[in-house]
């Protein structure tokens, strides 16, 4: 029983990395796409490309991971 509670914690964990590994590259863009745009009056231009950015590199980190953890196993 004891193990089974540290493997649902072990895997909470894991969830709650994954789910923060995803959504800061996307807020980062975000923010800096904000900002160029607004400092240089570019409508949303640096916001989508910075955004386009941020999910391409979170699906590279959760792919890296995923191929990690696969090895493991």
């Amino acid at each position: 029983m004891g193990n089974n509670k540290f493997r649902m914690y072990e895997n909470l964990a894991f969830l709650t990395y994954i789910g923060i590994m995803m959504v800061t590259p996307i807020f980062g863009g975000v923010v800096i796409g904000k900002f160029l745009d607004d400092k240089f009056g570019t409508g949303n231009v640096f916001l989508f490309i910075f955004v386009i950015i941020g999910v391409l590199s979170s699906f590279t980190s959760l792919y890296k991971i995923t191929m990690k953890m696969n090895k493991r196993k």
